[in-house]
């Protein structure tokens, strides 16, 4: 018993951190960024990078959070140091612009399957680039942790795995705007829009009162499903808060198909989640338009929810 109590006593605790925070990471220009984690309640922590030096105490229940100041683009990795019960140093962190890349199959799509993809797996080296690919997971309950491989520079030996939309978007945008970018790719091939959706999104739009709002205790209370409604955004993107991202990437609609504007109800909601969830009422929401296939063989499926998601541009 002595022996026992004695291991006990001298058992250090440590902090905990969610995957989203990482070696590699990028951090979001211009905006204050969270940092967050677990530690034994009571405890100061402490949290520098680039010249800030920040300390909260951690909360009756082992959680703890700091802001780090808005802070301009850098290129040049830093060391993010967070001391507590433990100490843990995050590696090569950047600050630029960071984007949630989610959606079905055609967001999940990765550069090894696209076009020319030697080519372009072999001209993959852009370090500046950075991408963490988030797991499949399904909960009825909001969780706070996902578990990840994490962050990881783009090289040959990786970009194959990316998301090729996201990944010729931060192409794209670093080309011209010339600082770091971040993807999180939380997708999932074969998914509709309703597992992605919070809570508080369907109970934002009136015409999704009867079906969905009235019924969110049900789905909380349900088996975790691929087509339970936030079952998705409750084990995929909720985890991910609070970071800070500067706006959503979006492919999705191929398994909503055929629904015509009701669809654009469901978008709405959508949208209308994510942004109070991340306190952002403006959150950029940019999103594809389904590509001309013949989807479910009846064309005029097609024209139903391209005239949803057109309207859903339109009025977001």
């Amino acid at each position: 018993i002595l022996v026992v109590i004695l291991s006990a006593f001298f058992v250090q605790a440590e902090i905990k951190l969610p995957s989203i925070l990482g070696s590699h990471m990028v951090l979001q220009q211009g905006e204050t960024c969270p940092i967050w984690g677990w530690d034994d309640s009571g405890k100061k922590v402490t949290v520098e990078f680039a010249g800030q030096k920040h300390t909260a105490t951690v909360h009756f229940g082992g959680r703890w959070e700091i802001h780090l100041d808005p802070m301009k683009a850098n290129a040049k990795g830093q060391t993010l140091t967070i001391r507590g019960s433990s100490v843990i140093e995050l590696k090569d962190v950047l600050v630029g612009e960071v984007w949630l890349c989610s959606g079905q199959s055609n967001m999940e799509w990765t550069v090894s399957r696209s076009a020319n993809p030697k080519e372009e797996i072999a001209n993959g080296n852009h370090p500046l680039i950075r991408h963490i690919k988030i797991p499949h997971k399904l909960s009825p309950k909001p969780q706070n942790n996902v578990p990840s491989s994490g962050w990881q520079p783009c090289t040959p030996q990786v970009v194959a795995n990316f998301t090729a939309v996201g990944y010729y978007f931060a192409r794209h945008l670093q080309s011209e705007i010339k600082v770091p970018i971040g993807l999180i790719g939380s997708n999932w091939g074969g998914t509709r829009i309703e597992p992605w959706t919070t809570p508080v999104g369907f109970k934002s739009v009136p015409a999704l009162k009867k079906d969905f709002a009235d019924k969110l205790d049900q789905f909380a209370s349900a088996k975790p499903g691929r087509g339970t409604p936030s079952h998705m955004y409750n084990a995929m993107i909720h985890p991910l808060l609070p970071y800070t991202i500067k706006g959503a990437l979006w492919y999705q609609g191929e398994s909503n198909n055929g629904e015509g504007m009701l669809y654009h109800e469901k978008m709405k909601a959508l949208i209308a989640g994510w942004r109070s969830v991340w306190n952002k009422p403006n959150l950029p929401f940019y999103f594809v338009q389904l590509a001309p296939f013949r989807y479910g063989g009846d064309p005029t499926r097609l024209a139903g929810i391209w005239h949803a998601q057109l309207t859903t541009a339109q009025k977001i």
